[in-house]
């Protein structure tokens, strides 16, 4: 009957965003499913929660999540597949072995070691806690991601690099984006949709003496943007409001619009924990 030591994964610092060593990388590439192709050079990322990683039941919590993370054969991630921008892959830039190097994630390649392996050896390498965020959050919209009639889309999408240029701007201040749309149901061309949006900046901004004049032109700049697609397309209304002035019942009838890139991409905070809890 083999042991197991939960304290022993602990003391070894084990934890969501950590990096396989070269045993259990060898562990872990042995059981890849067939159609994940592990080369030894790939880098492999435990994904699984940290109370997950370090569960004291082995019954409960028999198995960590892994990514594969192959090297990118380029300098900086391409600003398409960076941030959380893509559903579907992520470009990591990351320190490891004294370098800079670019990750390339693909949200598929994911499957399972035994936890009770982890006790053999030390993580390789740890994700800084903002990549480990970037990284559990974009593996998680796949689930959660909003979803919008497909023709509501169409009336707006072809605009889509106008308005990543109108965030990107804002982005010391945007914390999240929400939408309300009514209905959400395909409409043919003669009906319109009417939208809502919520711009949620920072608390902290409140403080910046800046932050009337942001505020305004925050308004002003979206309610443009969107104000283009009528009649297809129906601006109700645009507020502007710190993460402070928001409550779950706010934004209970909104869809995250899935901007978080936008913070992620400079040093302000993640999208806020609140918009999660209520989905």
């Amino acid at each position: 009957m083999s042991t197991f030591d939960p304290d022993e994964i602990a003391k070894l610092g084990w934890r969501q965003g950590a990096f396989l060593g070269p045993l259990l990388g060898a562990e872990a590439r042995k059981r890849a499913p067939c159609g994940i192709k592990v080369g030894e050079s790939d880098w492999l990322i435990v994904t699984s929660h940290d109370c997950d990683i370090v569960n004291l039941s082995l019954e409960k919590e028999p198995v960590v999540e892994l990514l594969r993370a192959p090297l990118a054969d380029r300098k900086v991630p391409d600003k398409q597949q960076a941030w959380g921008r893509n559903p579907r892959t992520l470009q990591l830039e990351v320190k490891l072995e004294a370098r800079v190097v670019v990750l390339c994630c693909r949200v598929r390649e994911r499957w399972y070691l035994p936890r009770e392996l982890l006790a053999k050896e030390a993580p390789a390498s740890m994700l800084s806690d903002k990549t480990r965020r970037l990284l559990a959050e974009w593996l998680a919209k796949r689930y959660i991601r909003a979803a919008f009639p497909t023709r509501f889309d169409s009336r707006w999408r072809s605009k889509l690099k106008q308005w990543t240029e109108l965030l990107e701007q804002h982005s010391r201040w945007v914390q999240g984006v929400y939408l309300r749309l009514k209905p959400l149901e395909e409409l043919d061309s003669a009906q319109s949709y009417r939208c809502h949006l919520i711009v949620a900046v920072a608390a902290k901004m409140r403080k910046d003496p800046g932050w009337a004049a942001r505020r305004e032109a925050l308004d002003r700049e979206v309610s443009r943007f969107w104000n283009q697609f009528e009649p297809g397309i129906i601006l109700d209304g645009v507020d502007v409001l710190r993460t402070d002035e928001v409550t779950l019942a706010d934004i209970e009838l909104y869809q995250r619009f899935d901007a978080d890139w936008v913070s992620f991409a400079d040093d302000s905070p993640s999208t806020p924990i609140a918009a999660d809890m209520r989905l």
